[in-house]
């Protein structure tokens, strides 16, 4: 997250910090990447065990919980611009900008919004 030197965020979009943790998977390997942290309708951030390389595209998958008509998922890319280490020393941060994905990531945003029922950071 980027900082003016007044403390303030720079982000243009307002994120959203979840109460509840979603998965996000790699598309290629279906293996968990890590949680969603927070997210936005251009990025994300990425709660994982493992540190990620800064700079790389990555294809991900979002699971979404099961409703009467199945399984439904969200696929879209998103290219990693941080990572850090988080005040868990197991964990790892890391930001993202959504590069490559439909009109479905807005939809995302609002119904996890509804869903895990978001709180306001100040």
């Amino acid at each position: 997250m980027s900082l003016t030197p007044s403390g303030k965020e720079r982000r243009s979009i307002k994120r959203h910090q979840l109460q509840d943790y979603l998965k996000i998977y790699n598309r290629n390997t279906m293996r968990v990447m890590g949680s969603i942290g927070n997210i936005s309708c251009n990025g994300l951030m990425l709660i994982s065990s493992v540190p990620v390389l800064i700079g790389a595209v990555y294809n991900m998958r979002i699971i979404l919980p099961d409703d009467d008509i199945g399984e439904r998922y969200l696929d879209f890319d998103a290219r990693c611009h941080w990572c850090k280490p988080d005040v868990g020393p197991e964990y790892f941060d890391s930001g993202y900008s959504i590069v490559n994905a439909g009109d479905d990531i807005l939809d995302l945003v609002e119904t996890l919004k509804n869903y895990f029922t978001f709180g306001e950071v100040c």
